[in-house]
């Protein structure tokens, strides 16, 4: 149950933590990279992790459909599996929503400033 739980809330969290660009970033080029080439970068990114997700979210569908016409529940509560695989997909839509969103402010030039550090000075 704690398992099904952490991943929940880990699907629940993405898009928040996706539109406020703090998620858990290994910047190995950001030292050389100017400012334009931080932007194309982070575009690409972008661009990259919302195809990663739109197969997620499709992965998860067509999953849940599996489970529910297998009526599959958890073993302990007797859950049913399928509304929490749809619930995780609609995070992983949600989530795409947010990198399309910043792939377009980022080409646009209304996304963040990448003239400053993201971290401390070394």
């Amino acid at each position: 149950m704690i398992t099904l739980a952490m991943g929940i809330m880990i699907y629940l969290g993405m898009p928040l933590v996706t539109a406020s660009r703090e998620h858990l970033v290994v910047d190995l080029a950001g030292s050389v990279l100017s400012p334009t080439g931080k932007r194309i970068q982070q575009t690409m990114v972008n661009a990259i992790a919302a195809l990663t997700f739109i197969l997620f979210s499709y992965l998860l569908l067509f999953h849940g459909i599996g489970l529910a016409e297998d009526l599959m529940v958890t073993e302990d509560f007797e859950i049913e599996q399928a509304p929490i695989a749809y619930l995780m997909a609609t995070m992983c839509i949600f989530t795409i929503l947010v990198f399309v969103k910043q792939v377009f402010d980022d080409l646009t030039s209304k996304g963040p400033d990448y003239s400053k550090s993201n971290g401390p000075e070394i």
